[in-house]
Order: C-alpha cells, then structure tokens, then sequence
C-alpha cells in the first residue's frame, strides 16, 4: 500500500489545506501508479479503492489542486489528454507515436536557478521530449 510521505504532510501543513480521506485515496492512488504516467480516470478507479465514496469531480478537483502545490506535475503526451507525475528532480520524456505512452529518461541537466535570457525572458525549468517508436511497437 503507497505510503504518505512527510514531504506529502509538510506540502498541506504550508498550504493550510487539510489532507481529507478523498485527497488520501487520491493521493494513494497516483503514488500506486505513479509510474505509468496515470491519467485522471486510473487515478479515479484506483482511488475508490481506498474511499469508495470518492466522486470524479473530487479527484479531477484534487489532481489540479495537487499541481497547484507543486506535489505533482501534468506529464507531455501525444493527444493532450492530461497524465500526471511526481514533481522531482529534472528529467526528460519519451513519447511513443503509436501506442502513446509516456516513459521517463534520465539525463543530468545544470541547475538552472533563475535565468534570464538577453530578450528577458526568466526560466525556471526546461523540459526535453524525444518522440519516437518504444520498444514494442518497434517489433
């Protein structure tokens, strides 16, 4: 079973937001199938299983104020439809164009801090995507 993390507890104690049981089936549910990039409906299947009393409109409602706080980042994908991940340290993305699914790649990248370009533009992160054909859809 996920565990909530104190990192997770510190993110509601700053936000003065409270961790209700449907936000801790939300959040138990994403940590579960973080790794798949999960869209907001697996993210609503899974967490009834930790409250089956939990709405769609609450986990989609959670999911943005989850993002909100920094807690979890929309992932890149083909169609536009939303997938999520945690917020960790930089990393790039790999877009299957057949199948559609959504994997990690690690690189180093320099910290960035705060830059500001000659035209003044101020970045704050950068993000790679490699688009392409993954291992299965190859053969």
């Amino acid at each position: 079973m996920p565990v909530i993390t104190s990192l997770h507890l510190e993110k509601f104690q700053e936000s003065d937001r409270r961790l209700t049981p449907q936000r801790q089936a939300v959040l138990k549910a994403f940590m579960e199938l973080s790794r798949e990039h999960p869209t907001a409906e697996t993210i609503y299947h899974a967490a009834r299983r930790y409250c089956p009393t939990v709405g769609r409109a609450t986990v989609y409602r959670t999911l943005d104020l989850f993002t909100q706080m920094g807690i979890i980042v929309k992932a890149p994908t083909l169609n536009g439809s939303a997938r999520y991940e945690m917020n960790r340290s930089p990393h790039s993305h790999f877009v299957c164009l057949k199948c559609g699914r959504t994997y990690e790649f690690q690189r180093t990248q320099e910290p960035l801090g705060k830059y500001t370009n000659e035209e003044g533009f101020e970045v704050l992160s950068t993000s790679t995507i490699f688009f392409g054909y993954c291992p299965a859809c190859r053969e």
